[in-house]
């Protein structure tokens, strides 16, 4: 019973440290209006080479449906987090944003590579939505701690989600 409390009052506390300080609603901060977090469902539609990230491939997605709100993720082969967000301000309009998503350190066995984070560059478009996530399509892909989502304009972070990844031990 100690250890259920103690894992209850860690997933409370790591819940409080992750959660967002304007609490659910949309709002933009520095031109991005968050719609919403946690959970997708989604279908890939394609796999695309992505040398610089660790699996070597990105997957192009659509049909993306938030099924749960949730900073604390349990890893699960095949689940999908992330996060939609939209650029408001004109100013960033077709500019070129960095999407970056940091990470614990990944290996890939099948190549050795290792890596910490991968980026992608996008063009932004006003008010249309986007997803930024990631699906666990490899075990060793399912790295337990804090997973950041990142919109960098010429260098500079503009805008973090932040989520808890937990392996469960089944």
């Amino acid at each position: 019973m100690r250890r259920h409390l103690l894992g209850a009052l860690a997933g409370i506390v790591a819940a409080l440290l992750l959660a967002p300080s304007s609490g659910l609603r949309a709002e933009a901060r520095n031109g991005i209006e968050i719609i919403d977090f946690g959970i997708y469902s989604l279908t890939v539609t394609r796999r695309v080479s992505a040398p610089g990230d660790v699996s070597l491939e990105r997957n192009i997605v659509a049909n993306v449906k938030v099924l749960r709100k949730d900073r604390v993720i349990a890893a699960q082969p095949g689940r999908s987090f992330g996060y939609q967000f939209r650029i408001v301000d004109p100013a960033l309009a077709g500019r070129r944003l960095t999407l970056r998503t940091t990470f614990p350190e990944l290996t890939n066995p099948e190549t050795g590579k290792k890596s910490t984070s991968q980026e992608r560059t996008i063009v932004a478009r006003l008010n249309a939505p986007m997803y930024d996530g990631y699906r666990f399509d490899y075990r060793w892909e399912m790295a337990e701690g804090i997973w950041r989502f990142q919109i960098l304009a010429d260098g500079k972070l503009i805008s973090e989600q932040r989520f808890k990844i937990v392996v469960p031990l089944n």
